[in-house]
């Protein structure tokens, strides 16, 4: 079978081609976008420029002499006068066509008199008009319109405008209507996207930058990462060094107190042997830890820490509530009580004073949150209180031990549950207070 090995860096690759990909497609989108949307507005705003035009050939036109057009329909005196009036407008607006138009029951207009220019051949009255069925029915209903871009053999691109138009009595007499040249907005909209150069090599600057720093920070992560899995890496395995140095250490003992059992019991003397049996269980109780601990990593490293403190002549205490604490991981409470137990029990080790060689471990719930503290005799200077918490600070040359690395990933650890530490020291003992 062909095994096939993870490549990071052809991921990176095909990651960054992707990226350039979809950064070229969505460039060509706003450029399209942005051409589409410029002629657009051109389209709208020379449409309501024309609008405004034909408004006032309908208000100039001579509304009488239309009227005996629309009687007569034919080419007279009065349609030479109109056609000439729309003529005129035609030349000083530059249209293709100035026109007007007759509205009936159907939803096609009929063009009544046109102006257009001289190497176009003149209309029948009431030809059928090119103006679509949607602004026909505007206009009926006495609003003015335009259309979209209408592609034409002859003419190329051009939109139609038209308003409505009465007589004197508020009779709808037809449509002015204007044809209008539109393929300069073709050359509008490519000088619109020329001059936006800058702002698009701009943008993809932009994104060129984004990426970078999504690959800055997306290395900084793993880096941290990776760090974070060192760091827990390196406590478990110090963790499982010290559980066997434990557990060789109380098999030793062990022994040790096996064969002076066995002696007094060959000696017969049965009342010494059950006296250092006593005494024998006395010292080695656990204070019934495993009954009293429902999470199972933490029963474990405490009575490590109790092996290796009962070794040492030091006495821990524990008040422990009957909780999980499953709000935090299980290897982040280790990082908090192995560093603190460790720092404690090298403190009392160290210590000379007058309190006993005793660490007094709390774990417990206080409303919705966990405390975690320990409480150790210790001599501490004012300079060491002051720069405990410091990065890379111990007091480990001076006769109170305390680890600086270790401080600081409980501080690490606690910062990321948002959680606050109380230090306090008073009459040569030092309290680490840890709520989360």
């Amino acid at each position: 079978m062909r095994s096939y090995r993870y490549n990071p860096k052809k991921k990176i690759a095909f990651f960054i081609v992707l990226t350039l990909l979809i950064l070229g497609l969505l460039t060509f989108l706003k450029i399209m976008l942005s051409n589409y949307t410029t002629e657009k507005a051109s389209q709208i705003t020379l449409a309501q420029q024309y609008i405004a035009m034909a408004q006032s050939i309908a208000s100039g036109m001579d509304k009488i002499a239309y009227e005996k057009v629309l009687a007569s329909r034919q080419y007279d005196r009065d349609f030479d006068s109109i056609k000439h009036y729309l003529e005129e407008y035609r030349t000083r607006i530059n249209a293709l066509y100035v026109y007007t138009l007759e509205l009936d029951e159907t939803d096609v207009a009929k063009v009544m008199v046109a102006a257009m220019s001289p190497n176009v051949n003149d209309h029948m009255i009431g030809v059928p008009c090119t103006v679509p069925p949607k602004q026909v029915n505007q206009a009926k209903n006495g609003l003015s319109y335009y259309t979209n871009v209408i592609n034409d053999p002859t003419h190329g691109l051009y939109i139609s405008v038209g308003v409505p138009f009465y007589s004197a009595a508020g009779k709808m007499l037809g449509v002015v209507a204007i044809d209008v040249d539109v393929n300069h907005l073709k050359e509008i909209g490519h000088e619109v996207v020329n001059s936006n150069r800058l702002i698009l090599v701009v943008d993809i600057l932009f994104v060129v930058l984004l990426l970078g720093v999504v690959f800055t920070v997306h290395s900084w992560y793993r880096v941290s990462l990776k760090h974070d899995l060192t760091e827990s890496e390196t406590m478990y395995i110090s963790e499982m060094s010290k559980i066997l140095q434990s557990i060789k250490a109380g098999r030793h003992d062990l022994m040790n107190h096996l064969q002076v059992m066995r002696g007094l019991m060959d000696m017969r003397m049965y009342d010494r042997a059950n006296e250092y049996l006593k005494q024998f269980s006395s010292d080695t109780r656990m204070l019934d830890l495993s009954t009293r601990i429902k999470n199972p990593v933490l029963m474990v490293l405490f009575q490590t820490k109790w092996q290796q403190a009962h070794i040492k002549n030091i006495e821990l205490q524990f008040e422990i509530d009957s909780d999980d604490f499953s709000r935090v991981a299980s290897m982040d409470i280790v990082k908090i009580y192995s560093n603190l137990l460790d720092n404690a029990i090298e403190a009392v080790e160290a210590y000379k004073g007058d309190h006993p060689r005793c660490i007094r471990v709390v774990c417990k719930t206080v409303g919705s949150h966990y405390m975690f503290a320990v409480e150790n005799p210790a001599l501490i200077s004012m300079k060491d209180q002051k720069y405990l918490f410091q990065r890379n600070y111990t007091t480990k040359s001076t006769e109170a031990v305390l680890r600086g690395n270790g401080l600081m990933i409980i501080k690490r650890t606690v910062d990321k549950y948002e959680g606050h530490i109380h230090f306090q020291y008073e009459n040569e003992k030092v309290l680490i207070q840890i709520t989360i």
